[in-house]
C-alpha cells in the first residue's frame, strides 16, 4: 500500500459554472482540502466560456514557419485578437496563482486538432503519420513553453477534445491497415519527449480515451516510462461515481506498473458533475467516499484528479468528503460522515441520515443504462407519448464499437426488450423513493441548520426534487410502454384487456401528469383510454414513431 497519493488534482470552475474565480481565496480552500495540483483550463469539448482546449487556442506558429506548419483547419475557439489575448492572459494569471500558492500547474489539450470531425471514417486532415503535423506540434509546444513559463505538466488527449486519429479500417490511404497503437504511440512519445526536453522536471499525462481495451493495452507496451504518464477515467465507459474501476482500468494499471509508468485516475470530487449536469448543489458524499476508496485500492496509481470541475466557494459536502479522504485514505465511513457533519451542529444526525439516503439513491439510479442518461438535469420531464426506448449509441469510435459495451447496457438505439425497459424502470423507481425519503427528512430539519447553511441546503433540496421527478418520468414512461405492449398483444390476439391492466395504466398516467405538472400530454391520453382501448392503442406509445417535438438526447426514453 502506498503511503500517500502524489497527485491530487483539482479544476477551478466547471462547464455548468464557468464564473468561479481564480483567486487566492478559492485556491486556499482547495489547498486546505489537500489538493496539490490544478488543471489550468476547464478543457471541455463544448468549450464553455471559450476556455482553451487546444494549443492553437493560446499559441501561434511563429513567423517564418507559417507557410509550412500553419494549421489547415478552422479553429473552433473564438478567433478575434481580443479573445485570443484574453485566453492567454487568463492562463498566465492562473499559472502565477498556482506558483504563489504551491500548486503544480497542468495544462490540458488535445492533438492533433481535427475539429472533432464527428468521428467519421473520413481521413483526418491532421494525420499523425504526416511529418508536417508532428513538426507542427513540436513547434507549438516549444512556443507554449517559452510563452507560458511555470507550467509543470501537460494533460493530453489524442482522441476527443477536438483531436482525432484515422481509422485503420477506413479510407485514409496512409493509415489503412496500420493498427492504431502503431500510429498513436510514436506521436504520444514524441509529444512527451518534446516536453521532457523543454521541461526536464515535467511529464505528459496521456489519456487513451476512445480506444478499445486491447488498443489501450498495446499502447501501454510502447509508451516511454521516462516521459509519459497515463491519465485514465474511472472506467472505460466514463467517469461514473457509482461504477469505478473496471477490468480496463485494473489491467491497464497492472501493465503500467510492470513498465514503470505512473497513472492518475479521474473521478468526480465535488457536487457538480457530468452525470448530474447542470445541477450544482446535489450532495451524496458517501458515494464519493466509496468511489475514492475503490480507486485507491488499485496498487499502482500516483494520484486522483477531478474530471468535471469544482466550485470551492460554497458548501459542498462531496468536495469536503474528498478532502477528508485525502487526509486519511483509510478512514471508515462512519467516522468520515461524523467529521463531515460537524458544521451542521444539532442537525448533524439528521444530515448524516440524509446523505446516506442520497448516496443510496445515486447508487440505485441506472447510470449504466446508457451514456445519454448522464447530464440528468437536462432531461425533459414531459416525455414523449411514443413508446419508451433507451437511446444508446453516441459516436463511432473504437471504444464505442467494442469495450464500452461492457459498461453501458445500450450502445445502440434499437427498441429494447420489455425486460430491459423494466430493469431501468425499477431502478429509477427505487432511486426516486430514496430521494423522496431524503426530501421529506430534509424539509423537516432544515430549520435546525445553522443559518449560513440553509440557503445552500434549500438549493440542494430543490435540485434533489428535480432529479426525483426526472427519475419518475423515466419510470412512468417505461411502465406505460410495457403495459401498452401487453394490451396491444392481447388485442392483436382478439382477447380482451383485463380491467386490472387498464386501471393500472390509468393510475400511472395520472401520476405521470402530476409529475409533469402539466395536463398537455397525459390528460388527452386518459380521456381516450376511458373512451376506447383500441383507439388509445392506435394513437399512443407506438414503437418507431418519432415525437413531433424533440425532447433532446438527454431525455433518454423519448425518441
Amino acid at each position: 500500500m502506498r503511503e500517500k497519493l502524489l497527485y491530487k488534482v483539482g479544476v477551478v470552475g466547471c462547464p455548468s459554472k464557468t464564473d468561479v474565480a481564480w483567486n487566492k481565496k478559492n485556491l486556499s480552500i482547495l489547498k486546505k482540502l489537500g489538493f496539490n495540483a490544478l488543471q489550468l483550463n476547464i478543457a471541455w469539448g463544448c468549450r464553455p466560456a471559450d476556455e482553451p482546449l487546444n494549443l492553437e487556442d493560446v499559441v501561434k506558429i511563429p513567423a517564418g514557419k507559417e507557410k509550412i506548419l500553419a494549421q489547415p483547419m478552422k479553429l473552433l475557439s473564438k478567433q478575434t485578437k481580443k479573445d485570443f489575448d484574453r485566453r492567454r492572459n487568463d492562463l498566465k494569471k492562473r499559472i502565477k496563482l498556482c506558483k504563489e500558492n504551491g500548486f503544480k500547474a497542468i495544462f490540458h489539450f488535445g492533438a492533433p486538432y481535427n475539429a472533432h470531425q464527428l468521428y467519421t471514417d473520413a481521413p483526418m486532415i491532421n494525420c499523425v503519420l504526416d511529418e508536417t503535423v508532428v513538426n507542427r506540434y513540436v513547434c507549438l509546444m516549444e512556443e507554449f513553453f517559452e510563452q507560458f513559463p511555470g507550467v509543470d505538466d501537460l494533460w493530453f488527449y489524442a482522441y476527443d477534445q477536438d483531436s482525432g486519429i484515422c481509422n485503420e479500417f477506413g479510407v485514409c490511404a496512409a493509415c489503412r491497415g496500420i493498427p492504431l497503437h502503431e500510429r498513436i504511440v510514436p506521436f504520444v512519445n514524441k509529444i512527451a519527449a518534446t516536453w521532457k526536453r523543454l521541461n526536464p522536471a515535467g511529464r505528459v499525462w496521456w489519456e487513451p480515451w476512445e480506444l478499445s481495451h486491447g488498443q489501450a493495452l498495446r499502447c501501454v507496451e510502447g509508451l516511454d516510462p521516462k516521459t509519459t504518464g497515463l491519465a485514465m477515467h474511472s472506467n472505460i465507459g466514463e467517469v461514473m461515481i457509482t461504477n469505478p474501476v473496471d477490468l480496463w482500468l485494473k489491467s491497464t494499471a497492472e501493465l503500467a506498473k510492470k513498465r514503470g509508468i505512473p497513472l492518475i485516475v479521474e473521478t468526480f470530487l465535488g457536487g457538480p458533475s457530468e452525470e448530474v449536469e447542470p445541477f450544482n448543489y446535489l450532495s451524496h458524499p458517501l458515494a464519493v467516499l466509496r468511489s475514492l476508496k475503490t480507486i485507491n485500492s488499485i496498487p499502482h496509481i500516483s494520484g486522483i484528479k477531478e474530471y468535471y470541475g469544482l466550485v470551492p466557494g460554497k458548501e459542498d459536502p462531496n468536495l469536503r468528503m474528498s478532502g477528508i479522504f485525502f487526509k486519511d485514505t483509510a478512514i471508515s465511513e462512519d467516522k468520515a460522515l461524523k467529521l463531515l457533519a460537524l458544521p451542521y451542529k444539532k442537525a448533524s444526525g439528521d444530515i448524516i441520515t440524509f446523505w446516506r439516503l442520497t448516496s443510496l439513491a445515486m447508487e440505485l439510479f441506472p447510470w449504466n443504462a446508457s451514456w445519454w442518461i448522464r447530464e440528468v438535469g437536462k432531461c425533459e420531464i414531459k416525455h414523449a407519448m411514443t413508446a419508451a426506448f433507451i437511446r444508446g449509441q453516441q459516436a463511432h469510435t473504437p471504444s464505442w464499437e467494442s469495450s464500452r459495451r461492457a459498461v453501458f447496457i445500450k450502445t445502440d438505439s434499437m427498441q429494447p426488450d420489455p425486460w430491459l425497459l423494466e430493469d431501468v424502470q425499477l431502478r429509477c423507481e427505487m432511486a426516486a423513493e430514496k430521494m423522496a425519503e431524503a426530501l421529506k427528512l430534509g424539509r423537516i430539519f432544515i430549520d435546525k441548520l445553522p443559518g449560513k447553511l440553509r440557503p445552500v441546503f434549500s438549493k440542494n433540496l430543490a435540485e434533489l426534487d428535480g432529479f426525483r421527478r426526472r427519475a419518475l418520468s423515466y419510470a412512468y414512461h417505461i411502465r406505460e410502454t410495457n403495459l401498452v405492449f401487453i394490451m396491444r398483444y392481447l388485442r392483436n390476439k382478439k382477447k380482451p384487456v383485463p380491467e386490472k391492466i387498464k386501471q393500472e395504466l390509468l393510475e400511472i398516467l395520472r401520476k405521470d401528469m402530476a409529475n409533469q405538472q402539466s395536463t398537455t400530454a397525459c390528460k388527452p391520453a386518459i380521456i381516450l383510454l376511458n373512451k376506447s382501448v383500441d383507439r388509445f392503442l392506435a394513437k399512443y406509445f407506438k414503437v418507431g414513431n418519432i415525437d413531433s417535438q424533440s425532447k433532446g438526447p438527454f431525455t433518454v426514453t423519448s425518441r
